[in-house]
């Protein structure tokens, strides 16, 4: 039976890349807590887009997909109504107790299974669970191969092993936490890859992953999922988040594989978030220009490619219809690059 020992990680883990990424956090989050105390009503601001943006992006990376307008209703308390919208609540809820605005301080969620199964079902309470068990029941599940069913393992770990191996893991990681054996920035992404792979729920194993680092994140100090979503940056970031993920997967039952292309791409994706709210809060000193000099200047500033997700959390007093004529102008001048297409249309600045 697969056994996690979060106090010793591959010392791979803390060199290169990942080392380097792992220290730039670090810095990240020291220059944010200089800033926190001076930014608080643009932060405010910033918090209620970054809740509705987390919600909608985690929905659609799992294949769920509804208007933005009626995402927000939901998000700011409207019913919803069906299996969709009830989901959408249920995130939302969830969230909401990560962050402690439920009268419940993140302080009481514990890094554990009970954690984990109170995220299932605040995700899931709109249905009538009982006292079944939450966990994983099946597994088997069938896929069509050259027209035939086929029988492929859900996980390495069965369904009756799963409360045990989840529970062991739950241990280890809050051993390991308490201890500050290591960076909790890459024992959120390797718990991540763990939980994934045992896979203890027959559905919404995704979304409780993200939620349980965001609340390891959250512990840390780490918490700029408050004010920009990361849930956002790994929709926009198209297969990379699973192509990461699937390069963690082979020799994992036995306890072999290599967690560093999940690790490196969760601390990027974090870095990613503290660089567009830096930009954001940098944004409020030029207040006093138009909006489209503000959209501008924006994407300027950027050192990287930013999407209209990325502008309009930034400036969320700029209107769609502006930001779109702005980087309209922007390309047709040639000081800003169009990258791809779609929702994962993105604008870099050339000058």
């Amino acid at each position: 039976m697969r056994t996690f020992d979060y106090r010793h990680l591959p010392q791979g883990l803390f060199d290169g890349q990942v080392g380097t990424a792992n220290v730039r956090l670090y810095e990240d989050r020291g220059r944010f807590d200089a800033m926190r105390k001076t930014a608080s009503d643009a932060l405010e601001s910033m918090r209620r887009e970054a809740r509705f943006d987390n919600v909608d992006a985690s929905m659609r990376i799992e294949g769920f997909y509804l208007p933005a307008d009626r995402v927000r209703e939901i998000v700011e308390g409207a019913q919803p109504s069906g299996e969709t919208e009830s989901q959408i609540a249920g995130y939302a809820r969830a969230l909401s107790l990560i962050e402690g605005s439920c009268g419940e301080p993140s302080d009481g969620m514990p890094l554990s299974t009970a954690t984990i199964l109170k995220l299932y079902e605040t995700l899931y309470s709109h249905r009538n669970l009982g006292r079944k068990s939450r966990y994983r029941k099946k597994d088997y599940m069938y896929v069509q191969v050259d027209g035939h069913p086929r029988a492929m393992p859900v996980s390495p770990i069965t369904a009756f092993e799963t409360p045990l191996v989840l529970g062991g893991a739950c241990d280890s990681l809050a051993d390991a936490f308490l201890a500050s054996s290591c960076s909790p920035l890459i024992l959120s992404a390797v718990f991540t890859v763990d939980f994934l792979a045992i896979r203890p729920f027959d559905e919404g194993n995704g979304r409780i992953a993200r939620l349980f680092a965001n609340l390891m994140l959250e512990k840390a100090g780490f918490d700029v999922f408050r004010y920009v979503s990361v849930d956002r940056i790994i929709e926009e970031s198209g297969m990379a988040y699973y192509d990461a993920l699937n390069a963690c997967v082979e020799g994992w039952d036995v306890g072999k594989n290599d967690y560093a292309p999940y690790v490196l791409y969760w601390l990027e994706t974090v870095h990613k978030a503290y660089a567009l709210l830096f930009d954001a809060l940098e944004m409020q000193d030029s207040a006093g220009m138009g909006k489209s000099e503000r959209v501008r200047l924006f994407v300027q500033r950027a050192k990287a490619p930013v999407t209209k997700r990325d502008i309009r959390a930034a400036l969320s007093n700029v209107s769609e219809a502006t930001v779109e004529a702005e980087l309209g102008r922007m390309v047709k001048e040639g000081v800003a690059e169009k990258i791809g297409a779609g929702r994962a249309t993105s604008y870099l600045w050339k000058g």
